[in-house]
């Protein structure tokens, strides 16, 4: 018997299928598609940096036990995996450095923190790879994803007890079957049985942070691909996993709204994307920068610091990553890049924030905790309204005799304007900085000709396999 759903009834989930799949002339615009090519070119540097990191090394050792069909690249990797193992890694690897782009988003009249919504853009370049998709399609299918994440997140309020990440998988369904070249009915269906598999908790994001933080968004991404192929070939969904109390009311709320999810494009959210320059979390990158001009005036005088104040934008968000008490003093990895606190003094210690700030628990060394210790944050309205798109920051470091050295940072390198999008320099030096011991500069260039040209590939699987090391 064929289970494939022939109801016609439009429930809210097939509204949004249609919406999925449709043509939008924005996609084809020529700011946008060198968006997403740009972002796609940052997406694969993070994965190239997190080669060493935990996480992504225990799913490749997974992979390598349980064995896998050779299909699509695992970035940075000799082996081959398949379509599913390739998301789940890559996924896994773009994540867990915490180095990928991050978005802001309005909410009561103020900025949060959306998401990352590259955290599953490696789920189209592996899908994309493994059936031969062309370079447009797939960058079509990545702008459609960063629109419907966001479109998902505006309807989490800001206080849920749901993470951010539960639109990860569903975006990972809709960009799958849009790729596919799904029927409507299909894509509804894969888009019904991500919904009903999503749902994650705030506290992956919270607290003492774990190795779950960086996993989440891979574990995800594999399983809305996965499902879209078993839609594919004709397995059903609920359809009516939005509309009945039964189904994801408590994650995404009815009352802000189901008909946003599928209304018309306006400004793309894509453009709205921005590149951390820096391995730590996107509220923290204009700090760096800051940190990073003090150091230069303090010129080698730590000894001297009485105090450091680290003065940030007033909003919600950053009040509540202020008050997180494990950030003040991490003890791990996942902490320290998330601690306002640790990152300005080795910042000032060291004039650079790379892997090596992290390495040999740096964040538990005496001096470090002793200049850690040192630093009193605080939030500005002033400072918010001077920079209200962005998560702006000043230091002012305090010297023994009196001294005060001051710097600012309002947007940091990788901010993208909507009117313009992202700068092609950062994202060019950091893709060079990062795979500089990974890759010739021969590859290097080869591969960053073919990202910033992926618009005109008529199939992505040989650009693709050159992320191999």
């Amino acid at each position: 018997m064929n289970d494939q759903n022939t109801t016609t009834n439009e429930s809210s989930i097939r509204q949004l299928a249609q919406w999925t799949l449709a043509a939008e002339p924005a996609y084809l615009s020529s700011i946008a598609l060198r968006q997403a090519e740009l972002l796609t070119l940052d997406t694969i540097a993070c994965a190239f940096s997190a080669q060493l990191a935990g996480a992504p090394r225990r799913v490749a050792e997974m992979i390598e036990e349980l064995g896998s069909k050779p299909v699509c690249t695992l970035i940075g990797h000799a082996e081959r995996g398949s379509v599913l193992d390739a998301t789940f890694l890559n996924c896994a690897l773009v994540r867990s450095q915490d180095f990928n782009d991050v978005q802001f988003i309005q909410k009561d009249g103020k900025l949060h923190i959306g998401g990352h919504c590259s955290d599953v853009l490696a789920a189209a370049l592996a899908v994309g790879e493994a059936h031969g998709a062309s370079g447009q399609s797939v960058l079509t299918a990545i702008m459609m994803g960063y629109e419907l994440f966001r479109r998902l997140r505006d309807l989490m309020p800001m206080d849920s007890v749901w993470d951010g990440a539960s639109a990860v998988g569903v975006v990972a369904a809709a960009m799958a079957g849009r790729i596919l070249g799904l029927d409507e009915t299909r894509q509804a269906n894969a888009l019904a049985l991500a919904m009903a598999r999503c749902a994650t908790p705030s506290i992956v994001r919270y607290g003492e942070l774990s190795g779950a933080k960086n996993m989440v968004g891979a574990l995800l991404a594999r399983e809305g691909v996965q499902l879209t192929l078993l839609a594919a070939k004709g397995m059903t969904g609920p359809q009516q996993v939005l509309d009945h109390r039964w189904g994801m009311q408590q994650v995404f709320d009815p009352a802000l709204g189901f008909e946003k999810l599928w209304a018309p494009v306006d400004e793309l959210f894509i453009l709205r994307s921005h590149v951390k320059t820096f391995a730590c979390i996107g509220t923290a990158q204009a700090e760096i920068v800051a940190a990073l001009d003090a150091h230069k005036k303090l010129a080698g005088r730590v000894d001297e610091i009485e105090a450091i104040d680290v003065i940030m934008a007033d909003l919600p968000i950053i009040r509540k990553q202020q008050a997180e008490k494990p950030r003040l003093t991490p003890s791990t990895h996942e902490t320290a890049d998330h601690s306002f606190t640790f990152l300005p003094a080795v910042v000032l210690m060291d004039g650079e924030l790379t892997p090596r700030q992290y390495v040999n628990e740096r964040w538990a060394e005496p001096a470090t905790r002793a200049l850690t210790a040192k630093v009193r944050l605080s939030v500005s309205e002033e400072l918010r309204s001077r920079s209200p798109e962005a998560m702006p920051c000043q230091i002012k470091v305090h010297l023994t005799g009196g001294e005060v050295i001051e710097t600012e940072c309002l947007h940091p390198p990788g901010h993208s304007f909507p009117d313009r999008g992202l700068a092609e320099a950062p994202v060019l030096e950091k893709f060079k900085n990062v795979t500089a011991s990974l890759l010739s500069a021969e590859r290097q260039d080869r591969i960053i000709g073919d990202l910033m040209d992926l618009r005109n590939k008529k199939n992505i699987a040989p650009t693709i396999s050159l992320l191999t090391t």
